[in-house]
């Protein structure tokens, strides 16, 4: 979820198989823009959230358009 790429933190999360199609990624990488730890983190669980909600909306449009 968080790493260490030269001096600045980056956030990576791996999108799941049940939604790779649609978004047309395997993964979510983005650099997080600090060398501060603290403030990495703050933005990387921000991040998460709104990548866990992505892929909910992503799957839920998907199941609605199977009934």
């Amino acid at each position: 979820m968080l790493r260490l790429i030269g001096s600045h933190y980056h956030f990576r999360r791996a999108v799941p198989v049940a939604v790779q199609a649609r978004l047309g990624r395997t993964e979510i990488s983005l650099s997080l823009q600090t060398q501060s730890k603290l403030v990495a983190r703050e933005r990387a669980a921000a991040l998460y959230t709104r990548t866990g909600t992505l892929f909910f909306l992503r799957r839920q449009r998907h199941a609605r358009r199977e009934i």
